[in-house]
């Protein structure tokens, strides 16, 4: 069984449809992870510093996932909003608790295997936040913080890097095409 599996494994989690409809069930974590999974809503977060630069940290491998460079992501749980979900992973992954504007986009589905009984099976929701302090992130949920040029992650992503988890490219995409998220980018 994978670590990642033991990781908040009764956490419940809201389950959609492959288009992010919630479909009124709700599943523990485990389950929800567990090949071939369930479809369930997550929110990723991009961070960006004053310097418009991306925020990154190392998952840890004990997460489902774990093992690359990734931004804050978490679940919409059963009774909590996106913003809240959102504002929740930003103060448990980098210790961000002062109330900045989060912009939510839309999301994307995927699916991925990792082939030791634990999965990604996830309609994944894009946000993103400028934050102009230090980030001293938690180890629990992330590793050491690194402060990166976004068009550079964006490049090797298009090119296929593995030091990034899949869902980030999606994200990334999603923020390059809104009107004031591609600003990040140039």
């Amino acid at each position: 069984m994978s670590a990642g599996l033991l990781d908040n494994p009764n956490q419940q989690l809201i389950c959609v449809d492959a288009n992010g409809i919630e479909t009124g069930a709700v599943l523990d974590r485990r389950s929800a992870h567990s090949a071939p999974g369930t479809k369930h809503l997550a929110i990723q977060v991009l961070v960006f510093n004053k310097k418009n630069e991306l925020v990154l940290h190392e998952r840890p491998l004990k997460k489902v996932g774990g093992g690359v460079l990734d931004a804050p992501t978490t679940h919409v749980l059963a009774g909590e909003t996106k913003e809240a979900a959102a504002r929740r992973c930003l103060l448990a992954e980098y210790n961000i608790s002062k109330k900045i504007p989060i912009k939510i986009l839309g999301g994307y589905s995927y699916e991925k295997d990792y082939g030791d009984g634990s999965c990604e099976n996830e309609y994944c929701l894009a946000a993103y936040c400028v934050y102009p302090g230090k980030i001293t992130p938690a180890a629990e949920h992330a590793g050491m913080v690194f402060n990166v040029k976004a068009s550079n992650v964006a490049r090797e992503l298009a090119s296929g890097s593995l030091k990034y988890p899949v869902w980030l490219a999606e994200t990334i995409k999603l923020v390059q095409n809104d009107s004031e998220g591609k600003k990040f980018f140039s």
